[in-house]
């Protein structure tokens, strides 16, 4: 069995307190998974009257320069989360789809193995 490197864990996204939007218009607040095979991201949050938070991991495609949506994850409860992504070397971004409640503020770290 080979070793698993990973990296220490950095900021992706902080204090988002809205569902995004859109996709974001490029790559500059994505990250870069080249190299790895897996990005974990914690995820903390927190809010009032939270019902359900949605995030949806997206993919970049270099080619089409476009987000492709990938699979979500429903919290259900404020608190820290981790979700596991297959991302081998693709360029990724946690996106806020969807929540019920009053307020919510969501902030996510990655690692990478």
């Amino acid at each position: 069995m080979g070793e698993i490197y990973s990296t220490q864990p950095k900021v992706h996204r902080s204090s988002i307190t809205a569902v995004d939007s859109a996709d974001p218009s490029d790559t500059s607040g994505a990250v870069d998974t080249k190299g790895y095979r897996e990005c974990r991201f914690d995820i903390a949050t927190s809010g009032t009257d939270f019902q359900s938070l949605e995030v949806q991991v997206l993919f970049w495609n270099p080619r089409q320069e476009l987000w492709f949506g990938g699979g979500t994850r429903t919290f259900t409860s404020t608190g820290r989360h981790t979700l596991a992504v297959d991302c081998r070397g693709a360029i990724i971004f946690l996106k806020v789809t969807a929540f019920s409640g009053t307020s919510f503020s969501l902030s996510a770290d990655y690692t990478l193995s």
